[in-house]
């Protein structure tokens, strides 16, 4: 399973030959995202250009043509949800489920599933910073994860003193080992030991074992073996799913795998784009494993009446 490298970026989403490369579906992701979103996220990488000479005081006539001909090709489905992800963790609740919920359907039309049996996600499974919050605020926490959490987290306290075995209480998927890395050290000033759920240096043997017990290392000295299991863990789509399916054979399609989401709160998608704009949501890589990892981890949690768990975009 991808995602734990960053290979094949030079490809939009599925490849060339899914649904999302078919002139049929292009209209119908036009209508599902909004013309608005795209213009915002535009605007939040471009910024204010009026005060700078235009393009046709600078450019040579012959570049004018070419870059006539390039702005007047017709955008693609795949260029769409590219553009539509770019800056998507800074854009409102309706822009992020519409978002999501596009992802969602044309991968599981991939799969062969149904489109009536396909599950809508609502603003309502996602949370947003508060309507208020100053805009610098809300930069500074979308810049620093641990300040972040503190908003979909209900309870630092529980945080800290977690006793869920292989459900750990916030999921943080990313784009690579090396981001999932980045992001381990962002939370080191929360002081909580955090699982690492991705392919470099770890076997899937060894997480499977560090989330059936307690935190290692917790009682030393002779002392009690403390109870605290992982209340944070960061990974990768791919590990991520492989360790949500380990051990589901066993048991049947119902099974309980290595992770669980049973008592997880909160899965935050770290959104953090690549050297050439790619996020887990549309990087090829991980896009379909994080959308199995919805189906078969998220998905479920959601439709149980008394689910806490949320969605969040970093």
């Amino acid at each position: 399973m991808g995602g734990d490298d960053l290979a094949s970026e030079d490809e939009y989403i599925y490849g060339s030959g899914g649904p999302l490369g078919s002139d049929s579906d292009n209209d119908s992701v036009s209508s599902e995202i909004d013309g608005n979103q795209l213009k915002s996220s535009s605007n939040k990488r471009k910024g204010n250009n009026t005060d700078k000479l235009t393009s046709d005081e600078i450019v040579p006539s012959s570049k004018k043509r070419r870059k006539k001909k390039k702005d007047d090709a017709p955008v693609s489905s795949k260029s769409l949800l590219i553009l539509a992800g770019r800056g998507i963790a800074l854009d409102s609740a309706e822009s992020q489920v519409k978002f999501i919920n596009t992802l969602y359907s044309h991968s599981m039309k991939m799969s062969g599933n149904n489109e009536a049996d396909t599950f809508s996600f609502t603003p309502e499974h996602l949370y947003t910073t508060p309507p208020g919050t100053d805009e610098k605020v809300k930069q500074f926490q979308h810049k620093n994860l641990d300040a972040f959490l503190k908003g979909p987290v209900t309870s630092m306290k529980r945080l800290k003193n977690w006793k869920h075995e292989c459900s750990p209480m916030v999921i943080i998927v990313t784009l690579s080992a090396r981001r999932s890395v980045e992001l381990m050290k962002g939370l080191a000033s929360l002081k909580l030991p955090i699982a690492k759920l991705f392919a470099k240096h770890f076997s899937v043997e060894e997480q499977v074992e560090l989330l059936n017990g307690p935190v290692k290392g917790s009682g030393g000295g002779g002392k009690k073996r403390s109870e605290r299991c992982y209340s944070i863990a960061v990974g990768t789509p791919g590990r991520l799913l492989t360790l949500l399916q380990h051990g589901r054979n066993e048991q049947g399609s119902d099974g309980l795998g290595a992770l669980r989401l049973n008592h997880t709160e909160v899965v935050i998608f770290d959104t953090h784009e690549d050297s050439k704009g790619f996020n887990v949501c549309t990087l090829k890589d991980t896009s379909s494993d994080l959308m199995h990892f919805m189906k078969e981890g998220v998905v479920p949690q959601l439709e149980r009446k008394k689910s806490n768990l949320t969605i969040s975009m970093f």
